[in-house]
């Protein structure tokens, strides 16, 4: 009997560890940055288009916001942007990305530069 109890447990806890949202899941939905210079905002659809802006918060002779859109994807730890528009070059950046909680994600790109996104909610 005791077996049996202890072999439910261990189904049930595994149960709820399958549960849990994938961290790509996690990315969908409406997030922002800020540091000193720019600003930015981007949405992420469950469908894995993006669309996105961001802006100079201390020059003003460039157009107020750059926008720009595309599809993304992610695998394990790494987010992946194919932008369809101009603002970009490269078209194609690859970011790992770390889910600190519900509502901030970390972007660290390729030169180590990080980026905090936080969720708009």
């Amino acid at each position: 009997m005791l077996k049996r109890i202890i072999a439910l447990s261990l189904c049930c806890a595994a149960l709820l560890l399958a549960c849990e949202r994938s961290p790509e899941s996690k990315l969908v939905g409406t997030w922002r940055t800020a540091n000193a210079e720019n600003a930015g905002k981007i949405r992420f659809e469950a469908n894995h288009t993006f669309t996105g802006g961001e802006w100079s918060l201390t020059e003003t002779h460039q157009p107020p916001v750059i926008s720009d859109n595309g599809e993304w994807h992610a695998t394990g730890s790494k987010l992946v942007l194919n932008f369809r528009g101009d603002a970009h070059d490269p078209k194609r950046s690859e970011l790992v990305f770390t889910v600190r909680d519900d509502d901030h994600i970390v972007l660290r790109r390729p030169s180590g530069l990080e980026t905090t996104l936080e969720r708009l909610k």
